[in-house]
């Protein structure tokens, strides 16, 4: 029973000490504040404001894949078909474009002549419109076509050839997502 008072009164005794030591450091680093506040030596936090930064309810996007299905019709124009599946978050009703730029296998740009495949540099790029139903919404197989005469590939022979597929945001004009590089082989007559 002895040894049970004197254990009870060591963890008082060192709670007690805690407190006062407490109280006394306490009104010292209260002291040291004002004395750095008053002094101007106060450490700041900068906060400088990124531009182009995309707010946390722009359009996100995430690539699962693509295929290409070749010798396809359309509108009586022979060409190629991409299917696209991708994810895209916070893009609810927000007017987009899933687009694919064309390469040489060098990476250099496939130079177009039909303006309805042409983007802003010269180079061929197709797309389709689309716009997000749900948040986050899932697109197993959203397409777009590129007509062969499109590649502007005049010359006999076969090509090694890549795209890339970007999702743009029409609203905010910004770019929210890109797929890495997919290739493909064409052989001209």
């Amino acid at each position: 029973m002895k040894n049970h008072l004197v254990l009870r009164v060591s963890v008082l005794s060192a709670v007690a000490l805690a407190l006062i030591a407490l109280l006394i450091a306490a009104p010292n680093s209260a002291v040291r504040a004002q004395k750095m506040f008053a002094s101007g030596n106060t450490p700041r936090i900068e906060i400088t404001p990124l531009n182009n930064a995309a707010a946390l309810d722009d359009p996100e996007a995430e690539y699962q894949g693509a295929r290409v299905v070749h010798n396809v019709t359309v509108g009586g124009q022979k060409g190629m078909r991409i299917h696209a599946k991708f994810l895209v978050r916070h893009g609810y009703d927000v007017n987009c474009w899933l687009i694919a730029y064309f390469f040489n296998d060098d990476g250099s740009p496939i130079e177009a002549n039909d303006p309805k495949y042409r983007d802003k540099e010269g180079g061929v790029s197709a797309h389709t419109d689309f716009t997000p139903q749900y948040d986050p919404a899932q697109y197993n197989d959203l397409q777009v076509f590129v007509p062969y005469s499109a590649l502007n590939l005049e010359e006999s022979g076969e090509y090694d050839l890549k795209f890339y597929l970007a999702l743009y945001d029409q609203e905010g004009e910004r770019f929210f997502g890109k797929s890495g590089w997919y290739k493909f082989k064409m052989t001209m007559p």
